[in-house]
């Protein structure tokens, strides 16, 4: 799942639809679109609740100008980790700043290690070795530090995603919920359990398009009834399946801050996080071209 809940989180999304300048001589076959899961269709009052819950979140979503909050994530892994505990447990922030600047970093991660007697209680610890996304968008270039090869590496972005919103990725409501893209992209449906009907709306999200589910199964998107912000989501890797793989990554988004910086102070307070960043001592630089967006083939991206 690293491939997906570190730079689908951030920009790295922005390449979504984008392919290597050259492709390749034979094309694979194209697998069918996903067809509808067995909630679809939704009963008349429980669509109009469900579009109510997204009208309101855009509408709030429309007011952000800056965001930050620091997350915690947990990755289970059920196929090469414990069947029931995650396998890696990190903490990091998130920065965002409309509508194409973003910033995702992670500060500790700690292990899984199975216990030396059994019966015994599991460890989690810090190895050598450990990656640890970070990730800049300054709306021009995808910025990534890759700490194990001291390279710091600046993914150009074509013309046609240059200043466009990062919430054009495979997770476009994590800054922004547009109702419309969510409901073209998704089938959605309200999941919201009982002992916490006063204080969260819970989300199921299940993609429509080829591209969006060659990330994810579906999506749970748990959101704050009072502040209408993202408080969790938990990422299910698409070969889910109850009782068999529980394959999933969880985040909790706390210390949730929006527009939290004057105009005045914004540029030197805020803004820094997306300027070019400096080359750590000891590091180079590799710069990547842009790659090109291919046209879709028939059936690519597209819904039944």
């Amino acid at each position: 799942m690293r491939a997906v809940t570190g730079s689908l989180l951030l920009i790295a999304l922005l390449a979504t639809g984008l392919v290597a300048q050259q492709p390749p001589a034979s094309a694979p076959p194209q697998a069918a679109a996903p067809g509808p899961p067995a909630f679809i269709p939704l009963s008349a009052e429980l669509q109009q609740y469900l579009d109510q819950v997204l009208d309101v979140w855009e509408r709030r979503s429309n007011d952000i100008r800056v965001y930050r909050c620091n997350f915690q994530r947990w990755e289970f892994d059920s196929v090469f980790g414990p069947a029931d505990q995650p396998k890696r447990y990190s903490e990091g922030q998130i920065r965002y700043a409309m509508p194409d600047k973003g910033l995702f970093r992670v500060e500790k991660v700690l292990n899984y290690q199975a216990p030396e007697q059994p019966g015994g209680k599991p460890k989690y610890i810090t190895l050598p070795a450990d990656y640890r996304e970070h990730w800049i968008c300054d709306g021009n270039s995808i910025w990534e530090f890759d700490e194990q090869r001291k390279v710091l590496v600046q993914q150009l972005l074509p013309e046609e995603l240059k200043g466009k919103s990062i919430t054009q990725g495979p997770l476009p409501f994590l800054f922004r919920a547009e109702a419309d893209v969510l409901r073209r992209r998704y089938w959605i449906r309200a999941i919201t359990p009982d002992r916490v009907q006063k204080t969260e709306i819970w989300l199921e999200a299940y993609p429509r398009t080829m591209q969006d589910s060659a990330n994810f199964l579906k999506v749970h998107i748990i959101i704050d009834r009072k502040t209408v912000l993202p408080r969790g989501l938990v990422i299910f890797d698409r070969n889910y399946q109850p009782g068999r793989n529980s394959s999933r990554t969880v985040f909790s988004f706390n210390d949730r801050e929006v527009n939290n910086a004057t105009p005045i102070t914004l540029p030197n307070v805020f803004q820094r996080h997306f300027y070019e960043p400096a080359i750590p001592s000891g590091w180079r630089k590799e710069v990547r071209p842009a790659p090109v967006v291919q046209a879709n083939r028939p059936g690519q991206g597209q819904q039944r």
